[in-house]
């Protein structure tokens, strides 16, 4: 029964909400630009706090956690990958600073960007340059897969990103993703139903409301 807005006089950009994700599993949120999706992806990972309502991480209030614990708790891939002018290697290893080369190697094969950077003369030592501006729109949201493989959170949040890919590339970072969803419990954000057949439920969001759930198959047809 979440809900949430931002000024008093304003709508409700949540409008008592109330969905389960059981662990391990895949729940998709999908409805149109302002459905108020990606307001709680901020509530989940505590940017705001919400007064009505509750959200449960393992049986405890959110508000119970410590930002940056939630925050320990959940990786997020979003529609835009924010990369350091530093190397590809010190990119992924954002996620884990003590990772070694072999862990990173192995989260950057799962996430399928590992023959591209071998294929770089200077490899992993390549540099992204500013905000990545060096690779392609695919290959930093690939990194940004690698980065959330080896972090390892229980948790992981797609925040529709694959948004702005062209649709060749979406399939290839759509398939970049399926190992990292693997075991983990995964919550995808989009506008595109096409896109989340790998979801065990959706749910389809409309002003604030949930206003249909079901299979991908079901709420396809």
């Amino acid at each position: 029964d979440l809900t949430f807005g931002y000024a008093p006089d304003d709508p409700p950009a949540l409008d008592g909400i109330s969905f389960t994700l059981p662990q391990g599993h895949t729940l998709a949120l999908v409805g149109a630009s302002g459905a108020g999706k990606s307001t709680l992806v901020n509530l989940l990972l505590r940017f705001w706090d919400y007064e009505h309502g509750q959200i449960t991480l393992g049986g405890r209030d959110a508000r119970e956690y410590d930002q940056h614990e939630v925050r320990r708790l959940i990786s997020v891939v979003g529609q835009s990958t924010y990369l350091f002018n530093t190397t590809i290697r010190d990119n992924i290893a954002l996620a884990r600073p003590d990772a070694d080369q072999d862990a990173i190697e192995r989260a950057a094969r799962q996430a399928q960007v590992h023959d591209f950077i071998a294929s770089l003369p200077q490899g992993y030592d390549t540099y992204t340059g500013e905000h990545g501006l060096n690779l392609s729109g695919g290959e930093r949201q690939r990194l940004a897969i690698a980065r959330a493989i080896l972090k390892d959170a229980p948790i992981l949040i797609l925040d529709e990103p694959t948004a702005n890919l062209d649709a060749v590339t979406e399939r290839e970072v759509w398939q970049a993703i399926q190992p990292a969803i693997a075991g983990r419990t995964t919550l995808i954000i989009t506008h595109r139903m096409s896109t989340i057949a790998l979801a065990d439920r959706v749910i389809v969001m409309d002003k604030g409301r949930i206003a249909d759930a079901g299979s991908h198959e079901i709420l396809l047809a």
